[in-house]
């Protein structure tokens, strides 16, 4: 009867840790998003990308002292994590890992800007996102599990990514529920040391769950609401480092067990593994550069975990460059000088033309063909006119990208092409290369459209080049009920008649279209024309947080350029 009962009241703990498990991963993966949606009601911070908005978001910086926030909140983690090792305090420890691994929430963010919302959370690590936005992945060598389950299951024409987040999730929730139980059936037993169950098999189930829970949980948010985001990091490095501070805490709490239960808990801990049962030979890979420094496989002083701690996190830093970029010059449009390769041009070329998916084709290759020299010019031509339209769509970007003027007439002539992206991104590079011979030919696909390109987008690109012809469509269009065609229409008519704009621009502070006046507002942030200010004035107590925000800054910055001019 006694070994019924007990059969029973396991297998009822082994359910109710299951359901809680199921809950907990749904909990935190559906109320982080709602979390989101709260703030970015509530607490107002700029929508747009800090790649093409830099002098927008510096502004946001400067004014919330963003750059010093964000120093403050990683001093102090650091600060909890440095005490609670320092007085054995492991709580405090605990706060600051918590407090490391919040930036893997802020990917939950439904955001182009990644302090808005629930990334606000990133503002721990601004530090070093302020220097590039790919340290934030630093810590990119731990996805190496994930990539070869990606692998494994691909075998199998499986994208699995969903299917790998949520195992992780509700394997690492399930494992920390049993420790939790089995802990709790120790508590109640009075015993010293928790051997049975699942301790038979982890010295600290809690934390290895909470570790494989939050693995899955950095997998999972990057890829909620791509569309709406620029950014879409995994958040390696606050995962890392604060794994690396919850083992710290653990072998904290070995020494201070050893303390209490002596023997009993030495020959438990000789007996079980640390985490997770693992091979021999991974086990040594794992202790080979403590035992190198330390020259012993157990660290039993807490100056020796600190230093161990730091010593595995550069390791693991160091390991993570091989997977990311931490290139200033983002969209690769400055080239660097290099002498011209026969050889190194043709495995380029044929780099270039190898059939690959479209996600993974970039502009470099091209870069690294044209950083050769004028020699390669007449290649870029051919790529241009290439059988495969990928092909000729990226040539065509790389020769407006990197500045290349012979490419004109070729890109004239790619506004036939049959294929539409290629066409669009012909009638682009045009504009960006203000290529004023071929007005005629986009004022004529204005009045004549090709299917599938809209008129704004020539009205886009005829504005960069100066055209006036265009301003009767542009007033047309200041008519129109869709925001951004209004907005569009404005921009457009700055870069062909500002002192016409401007006026339609001051009209459009009263719009009542939120958007509008934000667009509006931003026009003005960006020209700072002397007579704006009773314009703006207007708008300062906007409903619209940006469009309050912003005019305050563009109102200082013509009131500081007045002032500027007055003293010179």
């Amino acid at each position: 009867m006694r070994m019924q009962n007990k059969i029973l009241q396991n297998t009822g703990l082994f359910l109710l840790a299951l359901v809680f498990s199921i809950g907990l991963m749904f909990a935190f993966t559906e109320l982080p998003q709602l979390i989101d949606r709260l703030l970015q009601t509530q607490i107002g911070t700029p929508h747009s990308d800090p790649a093409y908005d830099a002098m927008r978001i510096e502004l946001f910086y400067d004014a919330y002292a963003i750059r010093l926030i964000g120093f403050i909140c990683l001093g102090l983690i650091l600060f909890f994590i440095i005490l609670g090792f320092a007085t054995r305090k492991t709580n405090l420890a605990w706060i600051g890992s918590v407090a490391l691994f919040l930036p893997v929430f802020a990917t939950f963010a439904h955001s182009m800007f990644y302090l808005a919302g629930l990334g606000l959370f990133n503002i721990i690590f601004f530090p070093l996102q302020d220097i590039s936005l790919s340290l934030i992945d630093l810590g990119k060598v731990v996805l190496i599990p994930y990539w070869i389950l990606m692998w494994v299951f691909g075998l199998f024409d499986w994208y699995a990514h969903n299917f790998i987040a949520y195992l992780f999730m509700v394997s690492g929730a399930f494992i920390f529920v049993l420790g939790v139980f089995a802990w709790m059936q120790t508590r109640y037993s009075k015993d010293k040391v928790a051997k049975h169950w699942i301790y038979k098999y982890s010295r600290h189930p809690q934390y290895l769950g909470w570790i494989v829970w939050s693995y899955g949980l950095m997998l999972f948010g990057p890829t909620l609401n791509q569309m709406k985001k620029s950014w879409g990091w995994y958040g390696t490095l606050p995962w890392l480092l604060s794994t690396l501070v919850i083992i710290g805490i653990c072998l904290l709490e070995e020494i201070k067990m050893k303390e209490i239960a002596g023997e009993d808990y030495e020959e438990y801990r000789n007996r079980t593994p640390f985490l997770l049962p693992m091979p021999r030979f991974m086990k040594w890979i794992i202790k080979s550069p403590m035992r190198l420094i330390f020259r012993k496989d157990r660290l039993e002083k807490r100056k020796e975990i600190g230093l161990a701690l730091t010593l595995y996190a550069i390791i693991f830093m160091a390991l993570s460059l091989f997977w990311i970029d931490l290139s200033l010059n983002e969209e690769g449009s400055i080239l660097t000088s290099k002498p011209y390769n026969q050889n190194t041009a043709d495995s380029t070329v044929a780099e270039i033309r190898k059939p690959q998916p479209r996600r993974y084709r970039d502009i470099k290759p091209f870069g690294e063909l044209l950083s050769m020299g004028n020699q390669t010019h007449p290649v870029l031509m051919k790529l241009i006119e290439d059988p495969d339209p990928e092909v000729r769509e990226f040539a065509i970007m790389a020769a407006y990208q990197y500045g290349i003027k012979e490419a004109i007439p070729f890109l004239i002539t790619a506004i036939h092409d049959p294929e539409l992206s290629v066409s669009k991104s012909a009638i682009r590079g045009l504009g960006e290369l203000g290529a004023v011979e071929a007005i005629d030919t986009l004022f004529y696909f204005l009045e004549n459209p090709i299917e599938g390109v809209s008129q704004d987008f020539i009205l886009a690109r005829l504005s960069k080049l100066g055209c006036t012809r265009i301003i009767p469509y542009l007033e047309q269009r200041l008519q129109d009920d869709v925001w951004y065609r209004h907005t569009g229409a404005l921009r457009s008519m700055m870069q062909v008649d500002f002192e016409m704009a401007k006026m339609h621009i001051y009209q459009s502070l009263e719009d009542e279209r939120p958007e509008v006046r934000r667009e509006a507002v931003n026009m003005l942030l960006e020209t700072l024309p002397d007579d704006a200010v009773p314009y703006l004035e207007k708008v300062i107590h906007d409903k619209n947080w940006e469009v309050r925000f912003y005019a305050r800054q563009a109102i200082r910055m013509i009131e500081d350029n007045q002032e500027q001019k007055i003293n010179n």
